[in-house]
Formats: structure tokens, sequence, C-alpha cells
């Protein structure tokens, strides 16, 4: 028996919202260290509209959804935990409000000419080591973003083959999202991945109800998704 502090429901919709907080960070970043990301610079300024729009979002829902209900939660604890309840672990409405919260903290990207000591405390690195980190992290980045590229390609590649596919608008949508990132996301520039990211547009361009409604419209998109996705695997960064 494992002892259950709060109804099943009093999380819920926060911890809904946290992972579309999640979902839209790792997004928009690349891999960098644990806990942190890549941000590029032209992103951050939708970066920070978004998260101040999760935030409040989420505070709102601390508020109305948890802290409004908290005496009932308790009661519920007083009901479910079979003689083991601990007052203390129910401190009252205001103190658990306080153990909520959505941080985040833009730190640029150091390199050896902007070293500093607490850029060292903080990587555990010297400024050659840095430098070495930083560009084994761009050069991740580039394989990551391929990677996210590649992804919904095939899956329309595979979709799109079988006999009586279910197509939803993520088949579509997916692909478009992730090639309107790519300019940004692509720390190198590498004209490679932009002129793959416009292919990927292209192949958004059809709709789901098109897909739905003609064979030769998914045959074609098919094969042009597959044409990508052997073009995008074969190529080596």
């Amino acid at each position: 028996w494992s002892k259950k502090l709060w109804p099943p429901d009093a999380l819920k919709p926060i911890k809904t919202l946290d992972g579309q907080i999640t979902k839209y960070h790792n997004s928009v970043t690349l891999p960098f260290d644990k806990g942190s990301g890549i941000l590029p610079a032209q992103l951050y300024p939708e970066y920070c509209e978004k998260m101040r729009v999760f935030k409040s979002e989420r505070e709102r829902l601390v508020q109305d959804h948890f802290v409004a209900k908290y005496d009932e939660f308790v009661e519920w604890a007083k009901t479910n935990q079979n003689g083991t309840f601990d007052a203390s672990l129910y401190p009252g409405a205001h103190v658990h409000a306080k153990k909520f919260y959505v941080k985040t903290i833009p730190i640029p990207v150091p390199d050896s000419n902007h070293f500093e000591t607490n850029v060292k405390d903080l990587l555990g690195l010297d400024s050659t080591s840095v430098d070495k980190r930083i560009e084994d992290a761009t050069a991740e980045g580039q394989r990551e973003l391929l990677r996210r590229m590649m992804a919904p390609v095939e899956h329309m590649a595979k979709i799109l083959s079988g006999e009586k596919p279910r197509i939803y608008k993520t088949l579509v949508s997916n692909i478009g999202d992730i090639a309107k990132l790519v300019p940004a996301l692509n720390l190198m520039d590498d004209p490679e991945l932009n002129q793959f990211a416009k292919d990927m547009e292209k192949l958004a361009t059809t709709t789901p109800d098109d897909l739905r409604d003609s064979e030769f419209e998914r045959k074609s998109c098919q094969e042009h998704a597959k044409e990508l996705m052997e073009k995008l695997s074969g190529y080596k960064l």
C-alpha cells in the first residue's frame, strides 16, 4: 500500500499544463546540458511571451483548482489514508501554493572570449574546455535538428503506404511546424538543412482532407515523403 497525499485529480490540470510547457520548451531549444537547452536568439522574444502566458495560466490553475479546493483535498486525505493521516503534511493552502512555480533562467552561451569565473563555477570547466563543449553542443544540436526533421517525414511515408490509413491533422502539421523552426534552430546555418526545410514546407501544403479524399494525393505525398526521407537519412553532418 502506498500512501497518497492528494486525490487523483488534485494536480491533474497543473500536470497537463506542465506537459505542454515542457513540450514547447523542447521544441524550440536544442540540447546543451542537463536541465538546459540552447535557445536561438531569434526565438527568444517569442519564448519569453509564451512562458509568460504559461506561467500566468499555471498560477491561475494553482489558485482556482488547487488552493480553492484545498480543504476538500485534506478531507479526502483524512478519509482515504487508512488512519495514517498526518496533519503536519498539510500546513495550509498558502504554504503549498508557494511550492508551485515555473522558472526559466536565460544564460548567454559562453566562449573563451567572454569567459568569467561564474561561468567556470557553473560548468566546472576552463576556457578551452568551454569552447570545446560549445562546439560539441552545436554539432549535437545539428544532429538533433536533423532527427527532428526526419521523424514526421518518416511517419508520413509510413502512414500513407498503408491500404486504409488513418489520417490525422498532425500528420501534416508536424512537418510544417518543424520546417518553420529550422532556420532558427539551424545553428550553423547549414544550407542543406535549410533546403530540406523548404522541401518539407512544400510537403506540408497538402491538407488532411485532401489526403483522406484522394488516393492520388496520398500516393503522391507518400512518394515525396519517401524521397525526402531518403535524402534526410543519407545526409551526414
